[in-house]
């Protein structure tokens, strides 16, 4: 039976192995020293024939952590109690499903992890995952001294499902996937800006799924500001998308609102509007869209006034929406005449 592995092409991050680049002899090797030197080493035990084994993982540094996405045919990956001991640098790492279901065990914990769950595993244990029918998975691994959870903390959260009964699970999950797959970030000339605001969030889904009172309520103000553009960003469509409604839904005051966010230099209205109208811009670009009127896609980005949006996006772009449009239309219909077949009685 042939395993077809999903896409990972759309990631802002550098390849690290593709197995198709592999000698077929040496490709279970090769592969496993891949994926130990870009995440922890361990065990692998493919359930396809050597021949059908096919894995790709891209990766990079944000600081002191590091990220890979990888995706492969089915496998057994086992983190030995040996090679947990023999590991110079403490670790934990957080493991985001994207496809297929995994099961994974650590603590005596099987969990079985589906599209959208989060786990965290400590990499000091030995653990076992699991794929029967795939894995793409996005992973960050943090040094376990810069998470500063003590040891009873962690043993209580490793090897547990942290899914939608965890809101701050759910942002995270949304988090790294922008994080891994925004091709902007890829020109980011230092991408370890994004260490201490990924280590809080972590610590923040531990901390809420442990509900811990003091201990959660540090690094959840202190993830307040990526909480709030996250569910705004979420709600960029709603016409009734007001700082009231996005204060109520983090359980603060408009006050404190404004007040978290002006600490991060973010004026709430203003972020809204250029999302909005860059929200549109792309949408008028589409030839997908083009049997949707300007008004009606306005409409659906929040703008209740079409002369104010025409108004608006003419100051943003410096063309009006309609000229815009006719732009890429024009640009699509060349690309059409230069690529369409010539007839084959006029090329003899």
């Amino acid at each position: 039976m042939a395993h077809s592995l999903p896409s990972d092409r759309n990631s802002s991050l550098p390849e690290l192995f593709d197995t198709a680049t592999m000698p077929p002899g040496d490709r279970l090797r090769l592969l496993r020293d891949a994926i130990g030197s870009a995440a922890v080493p361990v065990e692998v035990l493919h359930h396809v024939g050597p021949d059908e084994v096919s894995a790709r993982g891209t990766g990079g540094r944000l600081g002191r952590l590091s990220i890979l996405t990888i995706t492969t045919t089915p496998l057994t990956v086992r983190r030995t109690v040996r090679l947990a001991r023999a590991d110079p640098e403490p670790s934990i790492i957080v493991e985001l499903q994207l496809a297929g279901r995994r099961s994974v065990v650590q603590y005596n914990r099987r969990t079985v992890l589906s599209p959208g769950d989060l786990i965290l595993l400590d990499a000091r244990r030995p653990y076992l995952s699991t794929s029967q029918d795939g894995n793409h998975q996005h992973s960050v691994r943090v040094p376990r001294a810069d998470l500063a959870l003590t040891d009873h903390a962690l043993a209580r959260v490793a090897g547990l499902r942290l899914g939608p009964r965890n809101p701050v699970a759910n942002l995270a999950a949304a988090y790294l996937t922008r994080l891994v797959g925004d091709q902007r970030l890829a020109a980011e000339a230092d991408l370890d800006v994004f260490e201490a605001p990924t280590i809080e969030l972590i610590r923040a889904v531990v901390a809420t799924q442990l509900g811990a009172g003091v201990l959660a309520s540090e690094p959840l103000e202190n993830t307040l500001a990526l909480r709030i553009m996250e569910f705004t960003r979420q709600h960029l469509t709603d016409p009734d998308l007001s700082a009231a409604k996005i204060a109520a839904a983090q359980n603060i005051s408009v006050r404190h609102l404004y007040t978290t966010l002006s600490r991060s230099g973010i004026v709430l209205g203003e972020w809204i509007r250029v999302r909005r109208l860059e929200g549109c811009r792309r949408e008028l670009a589409r030839s997908a869209m083009a049997g949707r009127t300007i008004s009606a896609i306005a409409h659906a980005w929040g703008f209740g006034d079409a002369t104010h949006f025409s108004r608006t996006f003419r100051e943003a772009f410096g063309m009006s929406p309609r000229e815009w449009r006719a732009l890429h239309q024009n640009k699509q219909r060349a690309y059409a005449l230069t690529t369409t077949p010539i007839d084959a009685d006029v090329a003899s």
